[in-house]
């Protein structure tokens, strides 16, 4: 009597074991109801889903499509690459095409993500023909405006346009008007990025008619902003501040966070030197609660600087120009601590996964075993006494097989690990060598240039009396002075800009002068100019430079730069 009680319990066990299924599925069935109209509320449901990865395949996957097109409404991360791997395979084997690419589309955001760029892009690919073979445009179109996307990241401009341009057919074939607007948007600011401002402006007024006709005021936001800032690249002054104002107005009617629109109106203002202006929209960023672009605190630090630099407060100037130096450092701190977070949740997860699934299997395993046990328990209770014994006694050879070749596995990695310590260390030792090394030449090369015949001639020519203009620098004489002073310090321009350090023309000018050390009454004859013009020049390069308060010389901190951006350059 008491093994056919213990046979009836156990037979019921699978059933009891499929509750969590049951119930994950109901909650699925309420996440796609509310999912359309509070993606919210779908979000919360979504994540009281308890240990979602324990789901069979069939819920697991559609869990999965869920929660991501959950995230893509409220722009939170995809989920991770292992999940949508799973996710996918379900789908190849048991869903339709457009579940296929959309899953697909996923799992590319989800590799971009953890920045795996190869893999995202052959994710994509991948998808896309799927879509493109199933006549799938809509998702098309969304796959190559991300796959732009990862273009704009990694710096390929002219794919990112031509993807862009992909996305707008796709959409545009597939009757989304909304998305073929955007996707216009955004191929008229890979135009303005490359300063072809009239196509531009043709392709963002088109692109703003369209939004204009849907009534939807978080398009209509985007992409009058975007006019704005085609007009302006333009010196259309007036059209980029009404097309700025629209955004703005537009913002405050959905509850949007205008912080972009302030630092844009600010900036507008700042360039057509109305600077109380500027004043009052970078003080409205200020009484923001909240700022959802981590970018824009930082910027409304510089273009304060910019603002009171010109106005003439040097010392409020100066206090935002520190102000954003330190948080541009912090900025780029909390997204370094971000990533780590990140890839420690990451890493959490995937072990949590494989714990479960190795768990999962082995609990259906141990159901199978008992099962089996159990009936023939009720036909022959010895023999299956016999074989329990055999059963525990071969797990326990198993179970001392692997602890024998975790110990194995254990020596050789710590082997491996010492390896790679001191290989580490040596290869740190050659880079340090190379940084010298190569600082070394820099150095020589720029103390060499006093020795070239250029030097010397334009010496001699700066210490000619007579007419200024018989002695003034030609183009060819700049060109090959240029040239002769990037092949010995090469990269300090570059260095600059990196920096946010923006010179003139003049100011450029100026700094190629300054390795051949002259006074200020020598260089003026070379620039046909007055030495007062050239004592002003190299102020204003040396407050740039913030060397005002310094004993070094412009020709030696552009050497320095180029120093620095060689060190840099070898640490990467």
């Amino acid at each position: 009597m008491k093994h056919t009680v213990l046979f009836i319990l156990l037979s019921l066990w699978p059933f009891f074991s499929c509750k969590e299924n049951r119930v994950a599925y109901e909650q699925l069935n309420e996440v796609e109801k509310v999912l359309g109209v509070n993606p919210d509320s779908a979000y919360v449901l979504l994540n009281k889903i308890e240990s979602p990865d324990l789901l069979n395949n069939r819920l697991f996957a559609r869990y999965c499509m869920l929660y991501c097109r959950t995230a893509d409404k409220l722009y939170k991360d995809m989920l991770y690459v292992e999940q949508l791997n799973r996710a996918l395979a379900w789908y190849r084997k048991y869903g339709t095409a457009e579940q296929e690419a959309w899953i697909g589309l996923y799992l590319g955001r989800s590799y971009a993500e953890d920045k795996l760029f190869i893999p995202a892009v052959n994710t994509y690919l991948d998808a896309l023909d799927l879509a493109k073979e199933e006549r799938l445009y809509n998702v098309a179109g969304f796959i190559c405006s991300y796959m732009a996307d990862l273009y704009l990241y990694t710096g390929q401009n002219s794919e990112e346009q031509r993807k862009f341009k992909e996305a707008a057919e796709y959409f545009l074939k597939a009757g989304n008007i909304k998305s073929y607007a955007f996707a216009l948007r955004d191929v008229a600011k890979t135009y303005t990025y490359q300063d072809s401002l009239p196509l531009a402006l043709d392709i963002a007024l088109k692109a703003d008619s369209l939004i204009t006709e849907m009534n939807d005021l978080e398009g209509m936001l985007s992409i009058k902003n975007c006019l704005g800032n085609i007009y302006e690249k333009k010196k259309e002054y007036e059209k980029a501040k009404f097309c700025y104002e629209l955004s703005l107005s537009y913002g405050e009617k959905i509850g949007w966070n205008n912080a972009s629109n302030y630092l844009a109106l600010s900036v507008l203002y700042y360039q057509i030197d109305l600077l109380d202006s500027a004043r009052y929209y970078l003080d409205k960023i200020d009484h923001l609660t909240k700022v959802d672009n981590l970018y824009v605190p930082t910027d409304r630090l510089y273009v304060g600087y910019l603002v009171e630099e010109e106005a003439g407060n040097t010392a409020l100037a100066l206090k935002y120009l520190e102000q954003y130096h330190e948080a541009k450092d912090s900025l780029y701190d909390v997204q370094k601590q971000v990533d780590i977070i990140d890839a420690e949740k990451r890493h959490n997860l995937v072990t949590l996964h494989k714990e479960n699934r190795r768990l999962q299997n082995s609990r259906y395993r141990l159901i199978a075993i008992l099962v089996f046990t159990c009936f023939t328990c009720v036909l022959v209770y010895l023999t299956i006494e016999q074989k329990r014994l055999r059963a525990i006694n071969y797990q326990q050879k198993l179970l001392d097989e692997k602890e024998s070749q975790l110990f194995q596995l254990r020596k050789e990695m710590e082997s491996k690990e010492a390896f790679m310590t001191t290989e580490k260390e040596k290869k740190q030792d050659l880079y340090c060598q190379m940084k010298e090394i190569q600082q070394s030449i820099i150095r020589l090369k720029c103390d060499k240039l006093q020795y070239s015949t250029l030097f010397s001639r334009l010496k001699e020519q700066s210490k000619k009396r007579g007419k200024d203009e018989m002695q003034a620098l030609s183009e060819s004489d700049w060109e090959n002075l240029k040239g002769l002073i990037d092949s010995a310090c090469p990269d300090w321009l570059t260095f600059l800009q990196e920096r946010s350090v923006n010179l003139t023309h003049s100011e450029v000018e100026t700094c190629y002068l300054s390795f051949l050390e002259l006074s200020l009454k020598e260089e003026a004859i070379l620039l046909n100019i007055s030495s007062d013009s050239v004592n002003k020049r190299r102020l204003r390069v040396r407050q740039k430079l913030d060397l005002v308060k310094s004993g070094v010389t412009i020709r030696n901190f552009l050497v320095d730069c180029s120093l620095d951006f060689v060190k840099n350059r070898l640490s990467v």
